[in-house]
């Protein structure tokens, strides 16, 4: 009796997964423990594994499809089952009529079209969207030149939203249309923390200190680090930061957890971990499960102030903009301050301005006084 190969749920906060792209065709032969499938879930990606061996009867989910944990993706059996398991065909389109001979039908779509091998591949390196592409194979069949014919074209190929950017545009929009997002902002004065920072060996980034102050000053601040669930909001007393990475392509974030709990030290080193795993591809779902409040530094990019947007299940986000000098009154005189602005968005269903403005006013003086927390050196 054919297998069903599930979905599995590979992180607690793990509630779907797509299929990004089939290893294997009807007929192939799989093993025990073989990568038949690679899948997208939370962000990150990830293998689907055959649980026994067989044949691979056929696949029950198609590419991006977007599907709950535990879903059955594919049948593996026997090869006896291949036959009795195959796919009902679309019904045969009418015969022409007499008017109609002088024009040919025209070919399948790729959603009902085999693609080769080659073509595949050349597709996926370009990001453009096979859905869209028409065969000149038999059959309808994608060949490599068909793929080709669209690079030749000016300027750049059209890709796939869904592929390229994956889940973030579905979750970024889902965000925006199920919360009441606020954004408060503040500039924060780091005159004597860049001070520290300059003399210190090896030099922390901006986003390691700010990074790591917060995971202080967050747990006082419960109803900002928290989660919502339908209507229950879930505070955390621990700080599971996540901080934003971007990729070529898309963006990620991996999750430094109890970063209330790590020296500066290891809290510099396991986001240098995370993000060396997540611009090589190795982030696993545990890496980018189960934050609690989220950074998104854009200061290494020259940004100022921006609206950061909300990484759902969580409350809030803080926007990290760059260090800049600013003219500040000093007595009679003016002096010369390094300040950067930070950008709090967050849920204004969970709370109010006020409770915002107390973080941000908290993180304020904290930075501020960076003698009586940050090592000497």
């Amino acid at each position: 009796m054919a297998h069903e190969v599930l979905l599995p749920q590979w992180s607690m906060g793990m509630q779907d997964g797509q299929i990004t792209r089939w290893l294997k065709q009807p007929g192939d032969t799989v093993a025990d423990g073989e990568v038949i499938a690679e899948v997208e879930s939370s962000k990150v990606a990830s293998e689907l594994l055959a649980d026994r061996d067989g044949v691979f009867l056929r696949a029950l989910v198609a590419v991006d499809e977007l599907v709950p944990v535990r879903t059955a993706l594919c049948l593996i059996g026997t090869a006896d089952e291949l036959t009795g398991e195959a796919p009902a065909r679309p019904a045969a389109a009418p015969a022409p009529s007499a008017s109609s001979t002088d024009k040919p039908p025209a070919p399948p779509l790729a959603a009902q079209a085999q693609i080769t091998p080659r073509a595949r591949k050349l597709a996926m390196d370009h990001g453009i969207d096979l859905a869209a592409v028409r065969g000149s194979g038999p059959g309808g069949r994608i060949v490599e030149t068909d793929v080709e014919a669209l690079l030749d074209t000016d300027g750049p190929p059209p890709y796939s939203l869904r592929q390229r950017r994956g889940r973030i545009a579905e979750r970024l929009l889902t965000s925006l249309r199920e919360t009441a997002q606020l954004t408060l902002t503040r500039d924060i004065d780091v005159t004597e923390l860049a001070l520290f920072r300059a003399q210190a060996t090896p030099k922390p980034g901006w986003g390691d200190l700010i990074g790591w102050a917060l995971g202080r000053v967050l747990p006082r601040h419960l109803r900002l680090n928290a989660t919502v669930q339908g209507d229950l909001v879930r505070p955390s007393s621990a700080v599971h930061l996540g901080f934003a990475v971007a990729l070529d392509d898309r963006l990620v974030t991996p999750v430094i957890r109890n970063a209330d709990a790590l020296s500066l030290a290891d809290f510099t080193r396991r986001a240098a971990e995370l993000t060396a795993r997540a611009r090589s591809g190795t982030l696993q779902p545990g890496d980018v499960d189960g934050g609690t409040f989220t950074v998104s530094n854009l200061g290494g990019h020259g940004i100022d102030a921006f609206t950061p947007i909300v990484n759902p299940p969580q409350v809030a986000i803080l926007g990290l903009g760059r260090v800049r000098e600013v003219a500040a009154r000093d007595g009679a005189g003016i002096a010369w301050r390094q300040c950067f602005t930070a950008s709090l968005t967050f849920d204004h269903r969970v709370t109010d301005g006020v409770p915002a403005a107390q973080l941000l006013a908290d993180l304020a003086q904290f930075l501020a006084t960076p003698g009586s927390w940050l090592p000497s050196h």
